[in-house]
């Protein structure tokens, strides 16, 4: 498995879970985005994940079931994962994670996110052309 391939879907993962709770109002620090504008931003940055699960079909393993829930990754090892048994278990394991768990990894995001070009990309995905100069 190519492990450059998992790092860029993992730093997806990582912003769909910090727009998810800038979403739900759950974040003190948001890039500056409104809870409104994240969850505009998810559908664009969803396709984004869509495409790359797609066009690199990994294998996940049990070894990924031991550290999903601490790197905040369970759902998306789910979604990844071919054996169907695994692909549950990770499942269930993504539906334990605590908020606060959830809130702890999007921290550690903004530190990354807020100057990303990532961030810039989905903004002006969502921007509508026609609503400059007015």
């Amino acid at each position: 498995m190519s492990t450059s391939g998992l790092d860029k879907i993992h730093k997806l993962d990582e912003a769909a879970n910090f727009l998810m709770l800038v979403s739900d109002g759950e974040m003190k620090s948001t890039c500056g985005l409104t809870p409104s504008v994240a969850l505009n931003l998810m559908q664009p940055l969803h396709a984004l994940i869509d495409a790359e699960i797609e066009s690199s079909k990994k294998l996940i393993t049990a070894k990924h079931l031991a550290n999903c829930a601490e790197e905040c990754h369970c759902g998306l090892y789910s979604d990844l994962a071919q054996n169907n048994q695994l692909k549950n278990d990770l499942y269930e394991k993504a539906q334990s994670v605590s908020k606060k768990r959830l809130v702890t990894c999007a921290e550690l995001t903004t530190k990354w996110l807020c100057n990303d070009p990532l961030l810039k990309e989905l903004q002006s995905q969502v921007e509508s052309p026609t609503s400059s100069g007015l």
